[in-house]
């Protein structure tokens, strides 16, 4: 995948957040093809 944007997520413990933050970029209208990605930093509250 080629794509023009790529939006980095570091989580640590964020479940309550974390779905938040993926949902609102999921509905954003952006043209332009994105790249999502979710670094984890080993949480132990089943956010990933």
């Amino acid at each position: 995948m080629n794509a023009r944007l790529a939006i980095v997520i570091v989580n640590y413990n964020t479940r309550d957040w974390l779905s938040q933050c993926l949902n609102s970029l999921y509905a954003q209208d952006i043209a332009e093809e994105v790249e999502i990605v979710v670094v984890d930093s080993a949480s132990t509250d089943g956010s990933i």
